[in-house]
Parts: structure tokens; sequence; C-alpha cells
């Protein structure tokens, strides 16, 4: 029960800090950033595909998808993304921060990447899960044991929720996300002319 208490205590503290953990992370990776073409090349494509598969996401979810505390989402969506795994947000941040690292050709903060992504988001999910398990009961249950945490799966779930995609609503939410990878990216291209001159 101590360990219950204390690991939600760690989840409840990185969901309401995770829009600043990566700064360390893009601190580093500015630091050691070398990009050169077939870095570029490389990098881009999981960029795209991240953020495509986030602005998918917030288009069904809403800005809730940025609250610091639980409780503050529409109500369970089981549509969209949503329907091929539970948490498109997450895998989309994971995306783009390994398109941003393979653009920098910082390949060591992959690795870094990698530990501190299951580190902060699963103490984070395990409490979303737990929230949503009290509040929504068997109609979550059975959504998380036909939809995979992490890795998409082929078929979508078969009972979407009602729903309604709105593109309007989705770039209203990502134009922060939006705004940051654009920064990140030109501050990458900036160090380099600057190391170049």
């Amino acid at each position: 029960m101590a360990e219950n208490m204390h690991a939600s205590r760690i989840g409840n503290i990185f969901f309401k800090i995770r829009s600043f953990t990566p700064i360390p992370f893009i601190v580093a990776m500015l630091y050691f950033a070398e990009p050169v073409w077939h870095s570029v090349v490389m990098g881009v494509p999981f960029i795209v595909v991240g953020e495509l598969l986030r602005g998918w996401a917030v288009g069904y979810a809403g800005a809730s998808t940025r609250a610091r505390t639980l409780g503050a989402a529409r109500d369970l969506v089981t549509t969209g993304p949503y329907s091929y795994v539970r948490n498109p947000l997450y895998l989309g941040n994971f995306l783009l921060s390994l398109g941003v690292c393979l653009v920098a050709n910082v390949y060591w903060l992959v690795a870094v990447l990698v530990v501190g992504y299951f580190f902060q988001y699963l103490p984070i999910i395990a409490v979303e899960e737990t929230y949503l398990l009290e509040s929504c009961g068997s109609v979550y249950q059975t959504y998380r044991e036909q939809v995979s945490r992490f890795i998409p799966q082929f078929r979508p779930y078969p009972e979407p929720s009602d729903h309604d995609f709105s593109f309007t609503r989705a770039i209203k939410s990502e134009k922060r996300t939006l705004t940051a990878i654009a920064c990140v990216i030109g501050l990458i291209f900036a160090r380099q002319a600057i190391n170049v001159l």
C-alpha cells in the first residue's frame, strides 16, 4: 500500500512537471549538436510522424491533454489514434524527440531519451490508468485489455467513442509544440552556423 502511494506521488509529480523535464535534454542536445545532411534526412520523418500523431490525437482529445491535473479530459476517447494505441501523445513525443536527436546528430542521447522516457512516462501512465479505471470502470478496463499502451495495433478498437475530430482544436492545442519544434531546430542550425564561422 505504501509502495503504491509512493509510486502514485511520483507519477503525479511527473504529470505536473512533464512540460519542463525535457529542458535539460534539449540543452545537452544543443550543446553537442553537429547536424549533417544525412542526420537531417534520418530525423525529419520521425519529427513529422510524431507531430502528425500528436495533432491527430489532440484533434479528438482537445486542450485537456495539456492539463496539469487529472480529470480535465472531456471523457474517455477511444476513437481516432486512441483506437490503435492508448497513449498516442506520449508515443508522438517519443518520435519527435528521437527525430530531433537524429537531426542534431547526437546519437548517444537516444539512449538517454529511451531511459528518461520510460522513467518519466511509466509512473504518469500508471496514475492516469488508475484514475481512468476509477472514473470509467469496466468501460476503461475493456479498452485497456484490447488496446496496447505504446505499440499501435493494426485493427481499430471495435467500440469507438463518439468524439469528433477538429482541425481547429488540433492546431490551437499544438501551437506551442510546433513553436517549440521550430525553435529547437532553428537553434540547432544557428549553433552549427556559428561553429562554421
